[in-house]
């Protein structure tokens, strides 16, 4: 069995395992998602699919919500190519629980993932566009301290940030002069606000 939306719809298979699977429609969440997304996580790694994402699971098993989340991947563009993508966006926690029983659940709330990548045209494009929407309350950040690093250890500019300086905010090549880059272009559609969590 294979973890991706076509393998989910045999979910006899996946309950007898012992999975919990999402209970809402992956399809029109998806659709309402990009249509409207309303909030966007940097870093997608263990943290945000065992935390962020689960949370969010739990709240569309609920119907507190009707839209999932974005997910951009500023550092190992493999997590998305290979993990994110092939799996159209699911992921699996286990949980060993105190009293030594695992829990699994597969977790569906992630309902699009892109490359923070600005030499990526299709990914940025589509990174700018869900900035400029109206419905974008929140970005959030799961991220190592390098991508927060503006000086080295000397207190001098790391090249990366000296590049994005010089070029302005077309194609930032930093972690943090791509997320200004994304924030300068929702200014420009209407300076709306959003909250910056991290």
């Amino acid at each position: 069995m294979k973890l991706n939306d076509e393998g989910l719809k045999n979910r006899q298979w996946w309950e007898e395992k012992g999975y919990a699977l999402p209970r809402y429609d992956r399809e029109a969440v998806r659709k309402a998602t990009k249509e409207n997304p309303f909030w966007i996580h940097f870093g997608g790694g263990n943290i945000f699919r065992a935390f962020q994402a689960n949370v969010v699971q739990n709240l569309l098993n609920e119907g507190v919500l009707d839209r999932g989340l974005t997910v951009a991947e500023g550092f190992d563009y493999e997590i998305i190519q290979k993990m994110y993508h092939p799996h159209d966006d699911l992921s699996i926690l286990v949980t060993l629980k105190s009293g030594g029983t695992i829990e699994k659940t597969v977790v569906g709330s992630v309902m699009e993932s892109l490359e923070l990548d600005s030499n990526n045209e299709a990914a940025y494009s589509r990174l700018r566009e869900i900035f400029g929407k109206d419905s974008l309350q929140m970005a959030s950040f799961t991220i190592t301290e390098k991508g927060y690093s503006l000086v080295n250890g000397k207190g001098e500019i790391v090249p990366a940030v000296a590049e994005d300086l010089k070029n302005g905010p077309e194609k930032p090549q930093s972690y943090m002069g791509k997320v200004a880059s994304l924030l300068y272009a929702r200014f420009k559609a209407g300076e709306k606000p959003i909250a910056m969590v991290s």
